[in-house]
């Protein structure tokens, strides 16, 4: 009897010295199956916890900044007659592959029109605070070998590296900690993986990011520190809070030129009608030059060499390049009304 019990604590000894050299820093603990792994086609793990990137995304001017960019750069078909004012399908007309398409875009959408909306109006706010957006392509397939069913699941770039036509998701132990997955390398081909570039027409990623860092600061604080500190010691200085205001504007409506955002209305009373319906103007523009990119990749993408659907998503009534071209003439040539132009190039 005594023999036998000391065979079993031997093995267990030894059970537990191998799953020591197995994991010997413990990561397992503080893994859960929800977060390693959501579906059974999924690749990466979900990563929580790691800023990169979005350190300065928002924050006061950025803030205001961002979300006025996304908010309105689609229709809300919620609203009655937007849907029929903006019809979006796919060609050819193909009922089944539409309802997949809206379910794989939005999660839960089941018109395509909803959930292209949806789409792009969340790409575009990730778009602006990062200059990029990945996605992972979650999909099923039925026994005739089609894709009944696909998601695309937001990929974080904290950890991913992109080596030799392939992504690699790295993440360190105290990565892992945080975010309750394995520690691990998970190799991504990029067949699996959508990624959407902020457009190079307006600066691409690099620009962006300086700019949100930017507005980032400059929104930080309303007073500047040094005369906040005087305030409280009931010190006079001669600072001028109208010139520090004035200064400040005018370098947010210079970094934002390109996307002619006009600051909540503040700049109406710093520049004129005209200069403001410029403004206007070019803030469409960026609209859709983005709105565009987005709907063009994932138009790729769905006929890409995982899906291969063979149709594309047509978006009809919405301004194009040439429309707000168009107007900018009229501007130029005046004899018209501000109010004419604001209608013709609203969503």
């Amino acid at each position: 009897m005594k023999k036998l019990k000391i065979m079993i604590n031997k093995k267990k000894i030894k059970e537990i010295i191998k799953n020591y050299f197995k994991d010997p820093l413990f990561l397992r603990r503080w893994e859960y199956p929800y977060y390693t792994r959501q579906d059974d086609n999924q690749i990466s793990v979900r990563i929580t916890g790691c800023g990169r990137g979005w350190k300065y995304s928002y924050r006061g001017d950025s803030h205001m900044f961002i979300e006025d960019m996304y908010v309105g750069i689609m229709p809300f078909m919620i609203y009655k007659g937007e849907s029929e004012k903006y019809p979006i399908y796919i060609e050819p007309k193909d009922t089944t592959k539409e309802r997949i398409i809206a379910r794989g875009i939005s999660g839960n959408r089941g018109f395509l029109g909803d959930a292209l909306c949806d789409f792009v109006r969340s790409t575009t706010q990730t778009l602006f605070q990062k200059g990029e957006i990945l996605y992972e392509l979650i999909y099923k397939k039925n026994e005739q070998g089609e894709i009944e069913e696909f998601g695309l699941r937001y990929l974080s770039s904290c950890c991913l590296f992109k080596i030799f036509g392939n992504y690699y998701q790295i993440v360190p132990w105290w990565i892992a900690s945080k975010s309750n997955v394995k520690v691990g390398i998970y190799k991504i081909p990029c067949s699996k993986v959508l990624k959407i570039d902020f457009p190079k027409e307006l600066g691409g990623k690099r620009k962006i990011k300086k700019i949100i860092k930017r507005l980032w600061y400059l929104g930080k604080n309303i007073f500047p520190e040094f005369y906040m500190e005087s305030m409280k010691n009931n010190e006079n200085t001669s600072f001028n809070l109208n010139d520090y205001t004035n200064s400040k504007y005018i370098e947010i409506a210079r970094l934002t030129k390109k996307f002619g955002w006009n600051q909540r209305k503040l700049s109406d009373g710093y520049i004129t009608e005209y200069y403001s319906m410029v403004r206007q103007l070019r803030n469409k523009k960026a609209e859709i030059i983005i709105r565009d990119k987005i709907i063009n990749d994932l138009n790729k993408y769905l006929n890409g060499e995982i899906l291969n659907f063979n149709i594309k998503i047509i978006y009809e009534n919405f301004h194009t390049i040439q429309n707000i071209k168009e107007q900018e003439e009229r501007l130029k040539k005046g004899n018209v009304e501000f109010m004419d132009i604001f209608n013709k190039t609203k969503l």
